[in-house]
């Protein structure tokens, strides 16, 4: 087998698109975050397929799975259940970014058979900082979601990603290019030209919406946390570089969840090195706790 293959997986709601390596141990599946499709693990791959069996899946409507709204938060979490009993078929790691952590603990909480052990990437886990984020980055979704739909070059594209207003309190920049290389903005417009805008609909309303509101949160219950008794390696990034996950958040996951360890990158943000592909730390502390598991 080649190191990945395209493959896809129909739930009988959306047809899932995901890469698959080959089979060097236990299955260890990856979950991106909002946005992003399977390639945003491009650069741990290589290290992580060669101990494990990797799935990368694309969310609907992002990368190559279908089009296939609704877009609720519910709905990536009962995807992946379906995907994890049909074409795994046994117990799985799950390694989630953004998004994809609070999707893969959700599904542990949901179906703890399932998920033998997480790494938790930069996400809010408390509804409440959902809210914030929703609203403290607004101008991200709803310009986002504008540009998902650009249909010119892709040369274009990336000068309308640079060029993108935005207005976060703190973050000091109003353009999304600022403090970013070429590569980087290169990396997110192709990101965003095979997403399906309506994946953004609700991010960009919620703030004001309360359906919208409730689609993007619909699924996420905490209490779920208790019934997770796999190990969890929950990675932090640096508030100060745009990390998402603040440390009361941590201090409750490690109170809820029996078996967690925590490591908090003081020069990451909320992309944990990905984007940049700089990810030696990143590769350390994943690494070590999948090592831990065998």
């Amino acid at each position: 087998m080649a190191l990945l293959e395209e493959k896809t997986y129909d739930t009988g709601e959306a047809v899932l698109n995901y890469a698959e390596g080959p089979d060097s141990g236990p299955p260890l599946v990856l979950l991106h975050g909002l946005t992003d499709r399977w390639q945003y693990f491009l650069p741990v791959i290589p290290a992580l397929s060669l101990r494990w069996h990797l799935y990368a899946l694309d969310f609907r409507g992002h990368g190559g799975s279908g089009r296939s709204p609704p877009y609720r938060y519910c709905d990536n979490i009962s995807d992946t259940i379906s995907f994890l009993e049909n074409v795994i078929g046994e117990e799985a790691v799950l390694f989630g970014a953004s998004m994809g952590g609070g999707v893969s603990l959700m599904v542990a909480g949901n179906r703890p058979d399932l998920v033998g052990a997480i790494v938790f990437g930069d996400a809010s886990i408390n509804v409440e900082n959902v809210q914030k984020v929703m609203t403290d980055y607004h101008s991200y979704w709803a310009g986002w979601r504008e540009l998902a739909a650009f249909d010119g070059p892709m040369s274009e594209l990336v000068k309308a990603v640079a060029e993108m207003p935005v207005n976060v309190p703190g973050q000091g920049k109003s353009t999304y290019g600022e403090g970013l290389d070429i590569t980087s903005i290169i990396n997110k417009a192709n990101y965003l030209r095979h997403l399906d805008p309506a994946v953004l609909d609700d991010w960009a309303n919620g703030a004001d919406d309360p359906l919208a509101y409730e689609n993007v949160t619909k699924g996420n219950d905490q209490g779920l946390l208790r019934n997770i008794k796999c190990p969890v390696l929950f990675l932090q990034a640096n508030p100060e570089k745009g990390g998402i996950m603040p440390d009361e958040e941590v201090e409750r996951a490690l109170t809820l969840v029996p078996h967690a360890y925590h490591v908090y990158f003081e020069n990451y943000g909320h992309n944990l090195g990905l984007y940049s592909w700089n990810t030696g730390p990143l590769l350390q502390a994943v690494i070590t706790f999948l090592e831990s598991l065998r």
